[in-house]
């Protein structure tokens, strides 16, 4: 998704909006539409993005993010746990018998804190990135402004389970 036009249904005063994308679009750009089967039955993605342009509710809007930035983020959500996990992993496996434990039910143990410490630091890093980072999507421009929607200002997944 390197480029995507929406519409901004909100508009918070810290700097954010949410902007409903057509994720028909989206798929269709993306290399694993064919094997991706997501719960939600919607035609319609609501994202948080970065209000960089000063849009408004109702405006029609591009949003942006690098295709390095996709990346960058991907290696930060899949390579920190599962480094953390081998490291955990190791670790119990070579302090096994210090501890009075089998080797492998220490490693699965130190394995899975690993994971677990992974996967925070993660969350912790993805809630304190800043609009500066490059890591989040923005908007970066205002197409229409006014009442001409390509999209009705409705929820796009009220009865999705995701919450997308």
């Amino acid at each position: 998704m390197p480029q995507k036009t929406g519409l901004v249904v909100k508009t918070n005063a810290d700097g954010w909006a949410e902007v409903i994308t057509d994720k028909l679009d989206a798929c269709a750009e993306c290399t694993s539409s064919r094997s991706c089967h997501s719960d939600c039955k919607s035609t319609r993605v609501r994202t948080r993005v970065y209000n960089s342009a000063g849009a408004h509710e109702g405006d029609t809007v591009v949003i942006y993010i690098s295709p390095s930035s996709v990346l960058k983020s991907a290696a930060i959500l899949y390579l920190v746990p599962v480094a953390f996990m081998l490291f955990g992993a190791l670790t119990g496996s070579s302090v096994a018998t210090q501890l009075g434990m089998e080797e492998s039910g220490s490693a699965l143990l130190f394995g899975l804190t690993g994971l677990a410490i992974g996967f925070l630091i993660v969350r912790t890093f993805s809630t304190r990135l800043k609009t500066d980072s490059g890591l989040v999507p923005k908007i970066a421009q205002v197409i229409d402004r006014g009442d001409n929607h390509p999209l009705p200002l409705s929820t796009p997944c009220d009865n999705c389970r995701t919450g997308h």
